[in-house]
């Protein structure tokens, strides 16, 4: 290994300085390696192919054809696919250069890199490097998109149709393409390979017939086939243009419904006639078991009252009923002249419980502070961030209030770790172990409890259903819900960690982002206590408080008494502080934001405490308060015994949440999907997952208060998009239907070669215009890989399933996870019609 201005480390060198021809051979396409390698042309881009290996660079492979007009053939090719990323010992070779790739705010080496023999291997991993991440590569060969579009690459015939006894060619052809995956990168260089889903459409000049043959040949596209028969027959085949539910439906749903849409790339999008027929089939005998007419949803030029004001279709999109329809079986959804959709269930019980034990167990599958293995996930990991493994947490005078991952309070922070790092100490918090981490930064916020919350709600509305659902958790075959079990392990760290005053810390969390090619069990960044603050402090009293309340409910008095006392010791010490804040000189310099979330916090834990302990302290608060009461306050507010409450403080409690479910109804009468969870005006999607979530909690409680049906028909509208019911037939929950997210970004599994674990429900898709900045190497990447460029894409289609796409593909655990599992909870636990 050379030894050019080397700091030494224990068992490893880091190159500081290092300028060589090896080195600038990575920034080329092609190099030759050292004579000593007797190989020429070889790529020295990490991530790029290899066939010097001998691994088989394929062709671009056909994967479905089907129509989505009975004149427009659509042809689904994929070029290339990617070898995933290894962990391996580093066995130091004397070629290899090793660099330090840079430092986090301690001065700590990150990234660590190896070239050998001029070739980049990997990134060093571990605190004592000794482990290297090999880099993904890209394999295979992508498709010739020139001669794609042209019309003269196909011909077609058939044997039986008399239009096309003579070979034709396409009047017209249109294309859509996406990326579906990019390699790992090396944080030094920009390039990364990528992976494509190619949709070519085929304008036909006749209708093809159902029962007849066709043959298409396209030999000058080099494919791993130069033709195939393609056989009509819309009640067998899989259309893309047909959207359906892949969760399915309980029989007593009252709103069932699919959709017909089409947008074809750069052909735009395909405009049906109403009054086509439609059927239900069993998927099993494939006997028809009802029909209906298609009738328009929404307009493509209309623009919709959800996100900007804009089309998020740029097509036409049409509606299928059968709410009516209840008898179990498995389905499904076929148009007259077009094709059918992905099958789905509809039975009495396991279609949403099924999404909510796949949503919960990707819920357990992100507890810290234990291995995972089977017999409880597929998904394998040792032991993370655990003091026994010498992993140490430091106390941080910076509290989450004040930090960039919080609220910023006083916006001082700019960089999100510069306030937590700038006030490390020397002080061990050993109790900063277990939580429920993020995938992607393995922190443990106190907003995570906002998912316990949730979990604890459905208990509290169903405690009976909840009772007997097992999820095969290691807690499982105790006396406690399982549901209970996931939302305690997720709280008790916070417990844990509470001072002897009460004050609650914020969380636990890593000087920097992981270092490239890190696990969680990895981790090279010094980890961090957040300081108390009385947001935190707020959040943790009224979970804790909901926790004790739920605890009672199944007997467990003592144990409920620890969580109260808890609570209530956070809550008065909160209340100390938060007077101190708001009469600090420094308050006048609080962000909106700080101003507006607090407050809300000390209602909500203030009306959890009065339910919990009927001290009329906690009532006088939430009343005082109720100014900044959100939708959980009230709910809680509303279920209280007439004989604890003020009636007219009730009264705005009620009409308050009724007001927001209404304009959820509204919401969802305005926008093609009937989404719930985004807002007039504002961008859809990103971060605030709209597409994702299912739909919105106000109207959960609408519900469980009034059993008005109309707010359980738009909550079931509402799910059908995140449930695959979209413009991708995508479910955007891993493992969960026929056709999922596969790219979640989800550190431990990727750099292991492991695929994702179930249950993760990603950020998904969103109006690009205000999710890729204009002229980011983003933008640029993505309108080279995709057809047309990404402007031109409806937001309902806009979500590219790529790891390192981290708006997209990235999720926090309050944000899509629990809310998904909580609706869905909540569909399948609600009390039989």
């Amino acid at each position: 290994m050379k030894n050019s201005n080397l700091l030494k480390i224990p068992g490893l060198y880091l190159l500081l300085i290092f300028v060589t021809n090896n080195l600038a051979g990575i920034c080329q396409t092609t190099n030759p390696l050292p004579s000593q390698a007797g190989v020429l042309n070889i790529s020295l881009k990490a991530g790029d192919t290899l066939p010097s290996t001998g691994m088989k660079q394929m062709q671009p492979r056909i994967t479905h054809v089907a129509t989505v007009a009975p004149d427009i053939l659509c042809i689904e090719i994929d070029a290339c696919h990617i070898l995933p990323s290894i962990q391996i010992p580093y066995q130091p070779d004397s070629t290899d250069v090793v660099t330090v790739g840079d430092y986090n705010n301690l001065g700590e080496t990150r990234s660590i890199y190896v070239v050998r023999n001029g070739f980049p291997l990997g990134s060093l991993v571990g605190k004592d490097r000794k482990i290297i991440m090999l880099y993904e590569r890209i394999a295979g060969k992508h498709l010739n998109t020139n001669l794609a579009d042209k019309s003269a690459s196909y011909l077609i015939s058939s044997p039986t149709d008399h239009n096309y006894i003579k070979t034709i060619i396409p009047e017209k052809v249109w294309r859509k393409t996406k990326p579906t995956n990019w390699t790992t990168y090396r944080e030094f260089d920009t390039v990364q390979f990528y992976s494509a889903k190619h949709y070519l459409y085929l304008k036909l000049p006749h209708p093809l017939f159902t029962g007849h043959a066709y043959l298409v040949r396209l030999p000058d596209l080099k494919l791993s086939s130069s033709s195939f028969y393609y056989v009509h027959d819309p009640a067998y085949i899989r259309s893309d243009a047909v959207h359906a539910s892949q969760i399915g439906f309980r029989t007593d749903d009252p709103d069932k419904i699919a959709f017909l849409s089409a947008w074809m790339g750069n052909g735009g999008g395909y405009s049906y006639p109403e009054n086509l027929e439609f059927f239900l089939i069993n998927d099993e005998s494939n006997e028809k078991v009802f029909n209906g007419k298609v009738v328009l949803q929404w307009k493509g030029s209309v623009p919709e009252g959800i996100g900007t004001n804009i089309n998020h279709s740029r097509t036409d999109v049409m509606r299928m009923d059968f709410g009516n329809f209840n008898k179990p079986g498995r389905y499904r959804i076929s148009v007259e002249g077009i094709g059918c959709s992905y099958p789905f269930n509809i039975d009495e019980e396991s279609t949403w419980k099924h999404a909510f034990e796949i949503s919960m167990k990707g819920h357990f599958n992100h507890r810290s502070g234990i291995p995972m293995l089977p017999p409880y996930t597929d998904f394998v990991r040792p032991r993370s961030f655990h003091p026994m493994d010498n992993v140490k947490v430091y106390q941080s005078t910076c509290s989450l209030l004040n930090s960039g991952n919080g609220l910023n309070a006083l916006g001082t922070d700019k960089d999100n770790f510069g306030n937590l790092v700038a006030g490390k100490t020397d002080e061990l918090v050993p109790e900063a172990w277990g939580g429920t981490m993020d995938a992607g930064d393995w922190d443990r916020r106190i907003n995570h409890l906002y998912t316990p919350r949730h979990y604890l709600e459905l208990v509290e509305l169903n405690p009976g259903y909840f009772k007997n659902l097992c999820l095969y958790i290691p807690e499982s075959g105790n006396d406690l819900p399982d549901v209970v079990d996931e939302a305690l392990y997720g709280l008790d760290i916070y417990r844990r960690m509470q001072l002897p005053d009460g004050g609650i810390r914020g969380g636990v969390e890593s000087a920097e982002h992981p270092a490239e090619g890190t696990t969680s069990w990895q981790e090279v960044n010094t980890v961090l206590a957040y300081a108390p603050d009385h947001w935190s402090s707020y959040i943790y009293a009224g979970v804790a408080a909901r926790a004790a309340l739920v605890l009672k409910l199944f007997g467990k008095n003592e144990m409920a008494l620890i969580w109260e006392k808890s609570a209530v010791k956070a809550m008065e010490w909160a209340e100390i502080e938060y007077e101190k804040w708001i009469t600090s000189s420094q308050y006048p310099n609080v962000r909106e934001r700080a101003k507006r979330t607090v407050p809300a916090e000390r209602n909500l834990a203030a009306v959890e405490l009065y339910r919990l302990t009927q001290n009329t302290q906690w009532h006088h608060v939430y009343l005082l308060t109720q100014e900044h009461s959100g939708n959980d306050a009230a709910f809680i507010y509303a279920r209280l015994d007439q004989s604890l409450v003020n009636r007219k403080a009730r009264k705005n409690a009620v009409d308050k949440m009724m007001a927001e479910a209404e304009q959820m109804v509204e919401l969802s009468a305005n926008n093609a999907f009937g989404i719930t969870t985004g807002l007039p005006d504002r961008p859809l999607g990103g971060w605030s997952s709209t597409y994702t979530i299912p739909a919105s909690s106000a109207l959960v409680r609408a519900h469980y208060l009034s059993a008005d049906p109309r707010y359980l028909k738009a909550i079931l509208r509402s799910a059908q998009y995140s449930a695959g019911a979209n413009p991708m037939n995508l479910c955007l929950t891993t493992g969960l239907g026929e056709n999922s997210v596969q790219n979640a970004l989800h550190e431990d599994t990727r750099h292991t070669g492991q695929p994702a674990p179930i249950g993760i429900s990603v950020f998904g898709p969103s109006e690009l215009a205000y999710n890729v900045q204009p002229g980011s190497n983003l933008e640029i990447k993505l309108n080279a890989e995709c057809t047309p460029e990404i402007s031109n894409w409806p937001t309902a289609e806009s979500f590219f399933d790529i790891f390192w796409f981290v708006s997209q593909n990235e999720y926090v655990i309050d944000r899509p996870l629990g809310q998904a599992a909580y609706i869905w909870g909540y569909l399948a636990s609600r009390k039989k019609l």
